[in-house]
């Protein structure tokens, strides 16, 4: 009897031990799940933050750009205003100058 005893027991400790292995997968299987889930879900966030990152860089060079292009703008129009009072104002001079290269008067 007492070897009948002692392998029931020894039964019941292995169905527990599988009982509790298979409890353990299902945790880890869990676990992996749950993991999974929260590593996309940083990834998704990351991401997000990314692009608001790239799309506030991209509105600000555009800003920049433009800026420095009204800015220029504003440079070449003084330059042509200059220019043309230059021109209203020495430009007899500059024609006669011009005619007396061209054809080679002294």
């Amino acid at each position: 009897m007492e070897y009948t005893t002692l392998i029931d027991r020894i039964l019941e400790a292995e169905r527990a031990a599988d009982q509790i292995t298979d409890e353990v997968r299902d945790e880890q299987a869990g676990l992996e799940a749950h993991l999974a889930s929260e590593s996309q879900r940083i990834r998704d966030n990351l991401m997000a933050r990314a692009k608001e990152r790239l799309d506030k860089l991209a509105k600000d060079v555009e800003s920049k750009k433009e800026r420095e292009l009204k800015a220029q703008q504003a440079r070449l129009a003084e330059t042509r205003d200059r220019m043309e009072r230059a021109y209203a104002h020495y430009g007899d001079n500059w024609v006669d100058t011009l005619f007396r290269q061209t054809v080679d008067i002294p």
